[in-house]
């Protein structure tokens, strides 16, 4: 029996067509990305070299006017009169700025198999970046010096930080939701009578909500996540002890910097200070803090004056310790070793 030539469907020309709408769209972007490499290899080395040269001149600038328009206006003989004689004030402060960044080499070395100890200058970066631009700045950052420096494909890469980011948040949202029921429960409550109630309930409303979202997370982790289930966990333990140990750092800092003090004086402030750090979408919130913790200064025994000044020295600290660590960070992750591509590469490039 023959066949009607106008009944046999010709193969499509375009391979396109056959392919589903998330592949389409794969498709596209590996072409995108081939051509903007050939781009990029086709602009001599030296200008590339003063191109990255002049994006971290201009990239201090910026950094520099944001925390001088941060810092205008500060009573610095005020506060330098002021500032705490212990030096273990100002140790606890070093270690405390410099445990986020320890755990999540700790976390990327665990999700990439990759020493990033090596490179723990671009983790200052990142720190920085989110703390005095924007949030999200410093991650997307460390997206594209990953995939540059690391030979990480962009899925790997941006797979990798999502989980971190994820699990990050998941782990200080069950550290907030243990310490404020066990506040609850057996704390002294009587900052809620110094704080508006409206506002209480909302920054507690939505730390729970997150709480649940993150529980959603970890449920359901095998269509969220790209680790594993042994890789999340020993994620989440990072960050439970960063987040645990962040507050223990803190409150020790607040006993040391005023003579006389108890660490139990101090409790009602680490809640407080948790919840807000854990509250999204607050700016300024080192400053929202202040102004909470100044209504209870009357709770901890000593002048309000002093305990102004605590906290005004913790604020500025950390603002004044940005540039070192930037420029640290840009020294530290210049000279990287050479590491082996991605597997992951080839397979999506192919």
């Amino acid at each position: 029996m023959g066949h009607n030539p106008a009944m046999i469907e010709e193969p499509s020309a375009d391979p396109e067509t056959s392919m589903s709408g998330g592949k389409r769209l794969q498709a596209r972007v590996l072409r995108a990305q081939s051509r903007a490499q050939e781009l990029y290899e086709r602009v001599p080395v030296q200008v590339r070299r003063n191109a990255r040269r002049l994006f971290s001149a201009l990239f201090l600038v910026v950094v520099g006017t944001v925390l001088y328009r941060q810092l205008e206006g500060t009573d610095w003989a005020e506060v330098w009169s002021s500032l705490p004689a212990s030096p273990w004030f100002y140790l606890l402060f070093i270690a405390r700025f410099f445990l986020q960044p320890t755990v999540e080499a700790l976390c990327y070395t665990a999700v990439w198999g990759i020493n990033i100890f090596r490179y723990y200058g671009v983790l200052l970066i990142k720190l920085v970046m989110n703390f005095s631009l924007a949030g999200g700045s410093g991650d997307l950052y460390f997206l594209v010096w990953a995939v540059r420096t690391l030979h990480l494909s962009y899925r790997n890469a941006f797979s990798g930080i999502k989980d971190v980011t994820l699990l990050s948040a998941a782990a200080a949202n069950i550290v907030a939701v243990v310490v404020l029921g066990g506040y609850f429960f057996f704390g002294d409550l009587s900052f809620t009578e110094t704080v508006d109630p409206s506002v209480l309930t909302i920054i507690i409303g939505v730390t729970l909500a997150a709480a649940v979202l993150s529980l959603f997370v970890i449920l359901f982790r095998g269509k969220v996540l790209g680790v594993g289930t042994p890789t999340m966990w020993r994620i989440i333990g990072y960050h439970v002890a960063r987040s645990g140990g962040n507050l223990v750092l803190l409150g020790l800092q607040w006993t040391v910097g005023l003579p006389g003090s108890v660490f139990s004086a101090w409790i009602s402030f680490l809640v407080i200070e948790l919840v807000v750090q854990r509250t999204p979408f607050i700016p300024a919130r080192e400053f929202l803090f202040l102004s909470i913790a100044l209504a209870l200064a009357d709770t901890v025994n000593a002048p309000q004056a002093q305990v102004t000044a605590l906290f005004l020295a913790d604020t500025t600290m950390r603002q004044l310790i940005i540039i070192p660590s930037l420029i640290a960070g840009f020294v530290w992750r210049t000279k990287p070793l050479p590491l082996p591509l991605d597997p992951g590469a080839d397979e999506e490039s192919a």
